[in-house]
Formats: C-alpha cells, sequence, structure tokens
C-alpha cells in the first residue's frame, strides 16, 4: 500500500500534475489558483483573500513591533548608523512584501497564462510524436520546494537560538516580523524557479528536436556521399547509426521515436519548431512581466542587508566595545547567517534565469548547422525564418528594465558593496558617537 501510494504521488503524466508544490503554496495567498481539472486552471478566490490576509497579519506585526521600538539589531547594540539602517531595512521590508503581496494577487492572470501557455507547446511537442518527462519536472519541483523549506527551517531556528544565547528574548511581533519577510521571499523565489524551469525543460526539448534534424541531415549526407563507392554501405544506411544510447534512453522514458514525424517530414517539424520557439518567447516574456518588480524588490532589500550586515559585523571588529563579550559570538553568527541567506537568494534567482538563457541560446547554433549542410531550398526558407526570429526575439530575464538577471549581477552587487562599505565605514570615522569609545580607523 505504501509503495502504490507513493507511485500515486510521485506520478506525473501532464503539467498540472508536475506542478503539484506549486498549487501548495495556493494556501497562503503567494499562488492565487488552484487546478479546476485535469487541463484546466483558474484563479482561487480563497487564495485571494488568504493573501490579503497575510499581508495584514504582516503589517499588524510590523506596526506592533514599531510601537514596542524592538529590532533584531536594538537588542545587540544602536548607534546612529544602525539606526539608519534598521529604518532603511524596515522600510524595504515592507516594500518589498507590498510588492510582492501586490503582484501575487493583482497579477495572478500572468501565472495562469504562463501554465496554460506551457500546455499549449506540449500539445505541439505531441503533434511531433515527443513527449516531456513531468515526472523529472515535479521531482525538481519537490526537491527545491523542500530544500528551500529545509534551509528556511534551519536558518530561522538557528537564528532564535544564537538570540536565546545572548540571552537575547525577542518578542513574538518582532520575530515574526523578522521572519515573515523570509518565508515569502523564498515563497516568490520557488515560483521563479518553478516556471523558469517550465521554459527551461521545453527549450532542452526543442534542441533536441532540432538535433534529431540535424543528426539526419548528417546521415544523408554521408549516404549520398559514399553510395557511389560501396553499395553495401546505402543498405546499411537504412538503419540509423546515431548515438544508439541515447535513442535507447529516450525509447525507455517513451519521450520520442526516432522514425518519428521528425525524421519523415522535417520541413514541417522546423514550422512546429518556429511556433513552439515563439510561444516560448511569450512565455518568457509574461514571465519577466509577473517576477519584474518582486524580484526588483527582492534584490533591493538583499543588496541592503548584504551591506549593512557587513558593515556591523565590521563595526564589531573595529569597536569590541559596542557588545558585551559574551554577546560576540552570537552576534557574529547570527549577521553572518543573515547575510549567507540573502546572498543564496540572489544566487538561486541569477542560476534560475541564467540556465533558462543559457539553454534557449543553443537553439541558434543547432540552426546554422543545419543550415550549412541541408541542400533542400524549402527546409533552408524554413531555417532561416527560424534564424531571423531567433535573433529577434531572444530570451532574457530583467528588473523592471533596470539590470539584468544573469551572472553578471554577482559581480556587480559585489562591486557596489565594497563601495558603499567603504562610505559607511569613512563615515563612522568622521562621525562619532558620544555614547561610544569608538576609535579612529586610518583610511
Amino acid at each position: 500500500m505504501g509503495v502504490s501510494l507513493w507511485e500515486r504521488f510521485t506520478q506525473a503524466d501532464n503539467i498540472f500534475q508536475s506542478l503539484r508544490p506549486l498549487t501548495y503554496i495556493s494556501i497562503i495567498g503567494l499562488a492565487p489558483f488552484h487546478l479546476k481539472s485535469q487541463n484546466e486552471v483558474r484563479t482561487s478566490a480563497l487564495s485571494f483573500v488568504a493573501g490579503i490576509a497575510h499581508f495584514l497579519f504582516f503589517v499588524l506585526c510590523f506596526f506592533m513591533s514599531r510601537w514596542e521600538d524592538g529590532s533584531i539589531i536594538g537588542y545587540f547594540f544602536q548607534t546612529n548608523i544602525t539606526k539608519l539602517g534598521d529604518a532603511t531595512l524596515s522600510l524595504t521590508g515592507v516594500i518589498a512584501m507590498l510588492t510582492i503581496f501586490g503582484f501575487a494577487i493583482v497579477k495572478r492572470s500572468r501565472l495562469i497564462n504562463i501554465i496554460q501557455n506551457n500546455l499549449v507547446v506540449d500539445e505541439i511537442f505531441v503533434r511531433l510524436g515527443t513527449k516531456l518527462n513531468y515526472r523529472k519536472i515535479l521531482w525538481y519541483s519537490f526537491v527545491i520546494s523542500f530544500g528551500m523549506l529545509l534551509f528556511n527551517v534551519i536558518y530561522l531556528c538557528v537564528s532564535y537560538m544564537l538570540l536565546r544565547s545572548a540571552h537575547i528574548t525577542p518578542s513574538f511581533v518582532v520575530f515574526t516580523t523578522f521572519a515573515l519577510p523570509h518565508i515569502n521571499i523564498s515563497i516568490m523565489v520557488f515560483k521563479f524557479l518553478c516556471t523558469t524551469h517550465l521554459a527551461k525543460s521545453r527549450f532542452h526539448m526543442l534542441n533536441e528536436i532540432l538535433q534529431d534534424i540535424l543528426d539526419s541531415h548528417i546521415e544523408d549526407s554521408n549516404a549520398v556521399e559514399l553510395s557511389p563507392l560501396h553499395s553495401v554501405v546505402r543498405i546499411n544506411r537504412s538503419v540509423p547509426r546515431r548515438r544508439p544510447a541515447t535513442i535507447v534512453k529516450a525509447s525507455n522514458q517513451q519521450r520520442y521515436s526516432v522514425a518519428s514525424i521528425i525524421r519523415q517530414n522535417p520541413e514541417f517539424a522546423l514550422k512546429q519548431v518556429t511556433n513552439i520557439h515563439n510561444v516560448l518567447c511569450d512565455i518568457c516574456n509574461t514571465i519577466e512581466e509577473y517576477f519584474s518588480y518582486p524580484l526588483l524588490a527582492i534584490i533591493a532589500i538583499s543588496f541592503l542587508f548584504i551591506l549593512f550586515d557587513d558593515f556591523y559585523i565590521l563595526e564589531v571588529m573595529l569597536n569590541p566595545n559596542c557588545v558585551e563579550k559574551f554577546e560576540a559570538d552570537e552576534f557574529f553568527a547570527f549577521f553572518f547567517a543573515q547575510m549567507l541567506w540573502y546572498v543564496i537568494t540572489i544566487i538561486l534567482i541569477v542560476e534560475g534565469s541564467s540556465n533558462t538563457i543559457k539553454e534557449s541560446g543553443k537553439c541558434a547554433a543547432i540552426v546554422h548547422k543545419i543550415l550549412n549542410i541541408t541542400e533542400d531550398p524549402d527546409i533552408r526558407d524554413r531555417l532561416l525564418r527560424l534564424s531571423l526570429q531567433l535573433q529577434h526575439r531572444r530570451v532574457r530575464f530583467t528588473a523592471a528594465e533596470l539590470f539584468n538577471l544573469d551572472r553578471t549581477l554577482i559581480f556587480t552587487i559585489t562591486g557596489a558593496a565594497t563601495c558603499y562599505l567603504i562610505i559607511l565605514v569613512q563615515f563612522r570615522t568622521t562621525h562619532h558617537d558620544p555614547n561610544y569609545n569608538v576609535t579612529n580607523c586610518v583610511s
């Protein structure tokens, strides 16, 4: 019974079953949709109400913590800069939460359009005799969701224990105000990773189709070159020689057949490939529209937390008298863990978008390889049209068109954080706090 239940739980034969982990978070309102049937997705009124209630609960906890004049950094020490940093982080935290919930609720139809357009792409794949490995997509969603859940549970528990170890007992509203942004940011990043992985897996299948067309042209070209020499070779060419291990693997997964329409009618297959690429580009544009401002808010608050956490650690290193000796170790561990959390968040966003962009970029190389081999005028015409489409419809993800979400962002954030950290250190050395004996540092 347990085995059959596990197989049923991990079974995925369509896109809706592969997105089960994403539907679970609709309970708290950050994915306001539900699966009405095996082939239909709609907005959920219950999830809509849950999202509003979730945000109002955060706002209530935030204002109660402000009324108590409580904050995590304030439990350790207070200077003019730490007060400024705490106020800045609180303001950006509220803006980030408002942006995350606002776009999750107001633009919920965009998320539904992403799922529906992926369903259109899958139907075209079926017409070409191919099928995605939905179970693999489901496992990816489960691994990412479980990994982020475990990471957040460990992080929040360790943070609370570090505070308790430093003889600090945060109130319920203060710790809730501290914990809720981490949870909601993680959920939004999880949604971004799931949707970009949907596009990436379909770009990967698209590249496999183009590679199959390329291999068939290579075989036909080799057969034509060798046919005048040996008639036996021409007979043996009836059996494909391309990568037998790959063919067996694909057959075991029941993804596509070698004798499919892709080889029988490559012109029709290329026409469908063009349609698939066009829909996938629309999907990526919709992903950018839906996540653009929430990711901008997440990256902005992550940058500020990384900057101020670095400064707090440096402040205590330069002025050990700021905190009690028994609190120093807990102080370093707490703020280093918080900084590491936001660094990992940025890396997950960057890797999710970069992998999708990289997979989509492989199409152009395969298309031009086919162009260099084929002599069929109709196929060349289809390839030239597809080449123009690839040139003018390039996949990219941005944060409100301000910067690209790729690996260059990590270098940009590192440089900017270093620059502003130097400015904060210089401001510290020229602006003494009378309550603390802060030593001057030579710039």
